[in-house]
């Protein structure tokens, strides 16, 4: 059913390049939204947050973004476009709507595992199903010994990262191959979207919400 309201939400919306936005309730009710994708500089600064995870929300893709965007506007303070959230043992997270992958000074792309307690997505499942990716729970000092890092999400698709706490990074050859990936993986979508009449591909830019 969802895939034929969101064929005919995107033909009367007559948008091509927009971010679609599905609420689901437990009552089992849907709101289904067209917004103007985010503006999306070339790179991004971030600044280190510390932040504990909730063991109840830990996971949950949930209308709960107080936390998130108060964590954004202490980075903000900072001089910094965004927040990297980090656990106060020391663990490296995520950004507030994005996953952090970097490459460790042994050469390596690494991420979160979910297990340290940051929310699965589907870009992040893309990028480590295409790349060989490291998974684990890993201490911000071997983050800011990076050569590169990037985030990835739906809105941000895969963004280089230019500094984390004013510690300079470049956009390097493991940042462009996650970026070749991901163009890669929205076409195939693109491709079987048509063929099979479905609506959206299962890249391209939708945010699944679940609600109360």
């Amino acid at each position: 059913m969802i895939e034929r309201e969101l064929a005919t939400l995107l033909t009367e919306s007559g948008t091509e390049d927009a971010q679609l936005r599905i609420v689901l309730t437990r009552g089992g009710r849907r709101i289904l939204l067209v917004e103007q994708l985010p503006e999306r500089g070339a790179s991004v600064r971030l600044a280190t947050v510390t932040y504990s995870p909730s063991v109840i929300l830990t996971g949950v893709k949930s209308l709960s973004y107080g936390a998130n965007m108060q964590a954004t506007r202490i980075a903000q303070r900072c001089d910094a476009d965004e927040a990297l959230l980090v656990r106060p043992d020391g663990v490296v997270l995520e950004a507030p709507t994005s996953t952090i992958f970097w490459v460790s000074s042994q050469g390596g792309l690494r991420t979160p595992s979910l297990e340290a307690g940051i929310l699965d997505s589907i870009t992040r499942a893309q990028i480590v199903r295409s790349l060989h990716v490291e998974e684990g729970e890993f201490p911000a000092d071997d983050l800011l010994g990076a050569r590169e890092a990037f985030l990835a999400s739906t809105a941000r698709e895969v963004q280089p990262v230019s500094a984390i706490d004013r510690h300079e990074l470049e956009t390097g050859p493991h940042t462009l191959e996650a970026e070749e990936a991901f163009q890669r993986a929205l076409e195939e979508g693109a491709r079987c979207a048509a063929i099979n009449r479905l609506g959206p591909a299962p890249w391209t830019s939708t945010s699944v919400t679940s609600s109360g």
